[in-house]
């Protein structure tokens, strides 16, 4: 049943929508809310945060497509810290945001509201949608992998020199690719700052191939030191292992998703994103087999574990909500009947690392591709073996884990210079 908007709230705060562009709106923005699985306690708070925003943007607005996010910031910046307009406000920085995101969803969902104000300068976004083409077309990257690793990075380099107008790249010299990098990296890890150099070198390749010459540029990306194959693969103990697969509560939906996906990383050594694609048409139960759709739009088949079969059996029976989705993996928090994000997948092993005690030698998921790798090599395994279950497209980048085979390299290690017989 819907809940009844007058219902919800008290007599003073519905006063706050009368008269408002919101006045109409309330019982709409409730269904709104239920619809996508919030519980009660929560659509109470956003439907009084929206009442709050409503009674202080009355005098502001002139109709309802006038709401957008520089309005929600101003109300959320600077009206929200110094708020006096009643005890019963909603302050929470957080809910108020939140409540008000799914208004501007809604609205827009509806029709009622135009698009983002927030957009970007045309030209760029033109440059950065021919350059996404470049990178999935020619280069065939995956999209998670162009808008993390290259066009975000892109964009505010072209917005730190072409905000005001069109691009001209003839105006960009060298000094400014390096200050560039300087500033806008300062404190970065090496590894982030490789990043950012690696995404303006495939942008300047991309001018580079519409004729422009960009070999000055391209020359002033400085290099980061960062040498190959220099640390160990750092994996855990079965002990370990065991000790965080026992951290899931697997007597709710939350733990047995969670444990499925801890499944999926231990069993056979998937990547985040790898994890994030899988849909219920990959189980090939029949056969014993799994689809993975890899890097480099590179799919793969591989033996189904019984313990990873067993985990997502467990989660399609008494955890997965009944859906026309096909993705595997979804989310248990409003909105539901999404794919779970990256966020999602990473939270799930480090929070469970966190309850065993295991935080500081789980920093992320990947430390369990690493394990899982580290024990195939300890266990004999040939290195072409790791490469084809890890999907390594090269077997140069598998000889890592050379490394850990301690046995191994005491065979071939030469005497210490100056050591006694």
């Amino acid at each position: 049943m819907s809940l009844s908007f007058p219902s919800r709230l008290s007599r003073a705060t519905r006063g706050w929508f009368a008269g408002t562009v919101l006045d109409s709106h309330a019982e709409s923005y409730v269904a709104w809310l239920e619809a996508r699985g919030y519980a009660p306690g929560t659509i109470d708070r956003y439907l009084r945060a929206v009442a709050h925003f409503a009674h202080w943007s009355a005098p502001r607005l002139n109709a309802i497509g006038e709401i957008d996010e520089e309005l929600v910031r101003r109300f959320v910046d600077d009206h929200l810290p110094q708020c006096r307009c009643a005890p019963c406000c909603v302050r929470s920085r957080a809910d108020v945001r939140a409540a008000l995101v799914q208004l501007l969803a809604q609205l827009r969902t509806e029709g009622l509201s135009a698009e983002s104000a927030l957009a970007i300068p045309a030209a760029i976004e033109a440059e950065l949608q021919a350059f996404d083409t470049y990178l999935a077309d020619v280069r065939g990257l995956q999209a998670v992998t162009r808008y993390q690793g290259q066009l975000k990075h892109v964009y505010h380099f072209l917005l730190a020199h072409f905000v005001q107008g069109a691009l001209q790249m003839a105006t960009l010299a060298p000094d400014d690719i390096a200050r560039f990098v300087t500033e806008h990296t300062a404190g970065w890890k090496p590894t982030s700052v490789k990043q950012v150099c690696i995404a303006l070198r495939s942008y300047l390749r991309f001018k580079a191939v519409q004729g422009m010459d960009t070999a000055s540029l391209a020359g002033a990306v400085p290099h980061v030191a960062q040498w190959r194959l220099s640390q160990l693969p750092r994996g855990l103990s079965r002990q370990e292992v065991e000790q965080l697969l026992g951290a899931f509560d697997r007597r709710t939906a939350n733990g047995r998703r969670d444990y499925a996906i801890a499944r999926c990383y231990v069993d056979l050594g998937l990547r985040t994103a790898e994890i994030g694609r899988l849909q219920l048409d990959d189980l090939d139960w029949q056969q014993g087999q799994i689809r993975i759709r890899s890097k480099g739009r590179r799919t793969d088949v591989l033996p189904l574990p019984p313990t990873t079969a067993r985990a997502i059996v467990a989660y399609l029976r008494s955890g997965r909500r009944a859906t026309p989705r096909r993705d595997l993996f979804l989310r248990h928090r409003p909105p539901l009947e999404r794919p779970v994000t990256p966020t999602t997948i990473r939270g799930a092993i480090r929070n469970a690392a966190r309850r065993c005690g295991l935080a500081t030698r789980l920093p992320g998921p990947h430390v369990l591709r690493h394990t899982i790798a580290c024990r195939l090599v300890q266990s004999g395994a040939s290195f072409k073996a790791i490469a084809d279950l890890l999907r390594h497209r090269s077997l140069d980048t598998t000889m890592i884990y050379a490394k850990v085979d301690l046995e191994g390299l005491k065979k071939v290690a030469l005497p210490w210079p100056g050591r006694r017989p």
